[in-house]
């Protein structure tokens, strides 16, 4: 079955180059489609059989871009150094790219257009490749730099919605606070034909993980750090802003767009100078007004989009989404925070190493679950409460820090970051057949439905496969394949 779909795609494919007509890519950006709300109309496979084959990416370099895939189905993975990838659905690598040091390296999720994939660099570099062959179409400095969140470009027609820091706060330009410090605080519509600007819009907010979203009717959707959502032009107008129902609580999530209501999760309560994330909102607008037309409080912290569609044993359309607070940084890192150099190599290095055999001696049982909502109403469809995870920092984080610092440091690996820091789980995804697919900190993706509709998920109905390290890109799916990559670079492709 797998292999004929394989065919048909590349029939279809073949057919349209034949025509000239538009290529329609199968999955070319973050949560598929503009809409982002993260369905597929194809069935996955069984994730617990393992992958069909897989890929390790070298350098120890840090992932957080989620894959693409073409309308052949070939794959796309971009890490946090600036390397990107094309590999074929049989696993074969078809071209490497690399941004290089003078550019530094792409934090968020490059997006595909219809001959090329567009990516960000930290030094504010727009870059476009072409598709086949992975060389330069061109390059434009857009920004003096970007912050360091996983953001992800909105491709719209011939438009590119990114987010990046312009001005740049002074001590930062001065070179007093680090580029670790800096947020995104204005949205610029680029012209992809030569990397134009063809305006700017400031939101009241700067913007963490940017994702615009639209259903392409000449304006997109985009939350601020807050989780309050705006709705603007193509153009760069304002169409409505909600405000915040929280200015001091942050969120790591995003909006998504589906039959006709705009879906948020934010947080109250929370602190952004003590990184208290508060409890999270799940929140239903109109998109035409921007009316708020329902909030339903998780009793945990909110820090991902939610994904829309149909889920099995649920009549109606649902939302699902993971919860859970996010993981910190490695015992090293906390100890420098605090603590003179030389009482950090005395005292925070042997702790550090610790930490490492015994993890969960340094960190308290952090709550964690899976839930689904009835995307008209808010009412609780399922809840399924994983396992707490009870470790200072996320899966692979801490065993990787020294190594890649060390890379760094040496100049080896320049352009990487030292630590994944993900979210707690990455944006989960929703199949042909309902099964909701949720990566998580520990390094697991879980395949969640509820097969009898008894609205609860048994054991049976929560299938998980390990990758390894843990996840801040969501799942690509394709006719028959399912590709993740976990944030320690591993690309596992499912068929």
């Amino acid at each position: 079955m797998a292999l004929a779909l394989l065919t048909l795609a590349f029939a279809i494919a073949a057919r349209m180059r034949a025509e000239g007509t538009k290529r329609q890519h199968i999955w070319p950006m973050q949560k598929g489609f503009g809409t982002r709300n993260g369905t597929s109309p194809y069935v996955m496979p069984d994730i617990s059989k393992g992958p069909a084959w897989s890929w390790q990416g070298p350098h120890l370099d840090v992932f957080r871009a989620g894959p693409a895939m073409d309308d052949e189905m070939n794959i796309y993975v971009t890490a946090v150094s600036g390397r990107t990838y094309k590999f074929s659905p049989e696993g074969k690598q078809l071209w490497e790219h690399f941004t290089g040091p003078a550019r530094q390296g792409v934090s968020g999720v490059p997006s595909m257009g219809e001959d090329f994939l567009v990516m960000l660099t930290r030094n504010g570099y727009l870059i476009s490749l072409d598709l086949e062959t992975g060389a330069e179409r061109w390059d434009r400095k857009v920004a003096p730099m970007t912050g360091l969140s996983c953001d992800s470009i909105l491709i719209e027609g011939n438009l590119a919605i990114i987010a990046v820091a312009d001005p740049v706060p002074p001590l930062v330009a001065l070179g007093v606070h680090m580029q670790v410090s800096v947020e995104n605080n204005v949205v610029l519509g680029i012209d992809l034909t030569a990397g134009e600007e063809k305006w700017r819009f400031f939101p009241a907010m700067e913007c963490y993980n940017f994702q615009a979203a639209t259903i392409g009717d000449g304006s997109f959707i985009f939350t601020d750090k807050t989780g309050a959502p705006y709705r603007v032009t193509l153009s760069g107008e304002k169409i409505w802003y909600t405000g915040v129902t929280d200015r001091n609580s942050a969120t790591t999530g995003a909006a998504v767009i589906y039959e006709g209501k705009v879906y948020t999760v934010s947080n109250e309560g929370g602190s952004h100078q003590t990184a208290e994330e508060g409890q999270g909102l799940l929140s239903m607008y109109d998109y035409e007004t921007g009316a708020l037309l329902w909030k339903v409080k998780l009793g945990l912290p909110g820090m991902q989009a939610a994904a829309a569609g149909q889920i099995a044993g649920v009549p109606g359309p649902s939302l699902v989404i993971g919860i859970g607070k996010n993981p910190g940084a490695p015992l090293l890192v906390r100890a420098s925070m605090v603590l003179p150099h030389i009482l950090t190599l005395l005292l925070g290095l042997p702790a550090h190493l610790l930490s490492l055999y015994f993890p969960h001696l340094f960190a308290w049982k952090q709550e964690r679950s899976i839930a689904a909502f009835n995307a008209q109403t808010g009412a609780l469809k399922w809840w399924y409460r994983l396992e707490p995870w009870q470790q200072l920092s996320c899966a692979g984080d801490s065993e990787k820090f020294l190594d890649r610092y060390k890379a760094m440091e040496s100049g080896e690996n320049p352009t990487n970051e030292p630590m994944c820091m993900p979210d707690a789980n990455a944006q989960p995804v929703i199949d042909a057949a309902g099964t909701a697919f949720v990566p998580f900190q520990d390094g697991s993706i879980y395949a969640v439905r509820d097969e009898n509709g008894d609205g609860q998920i048994s054991p049976e109905e929560i299938k998980a496969r390990r990758v390894g390290d843990a996840f801040q890109s969501s799942p690509a799916m394709g006719p028959g394949m399912m590709t993740v990559v976990d944030c320690g670079g591993r690309l596992e492709v499912f068929k």
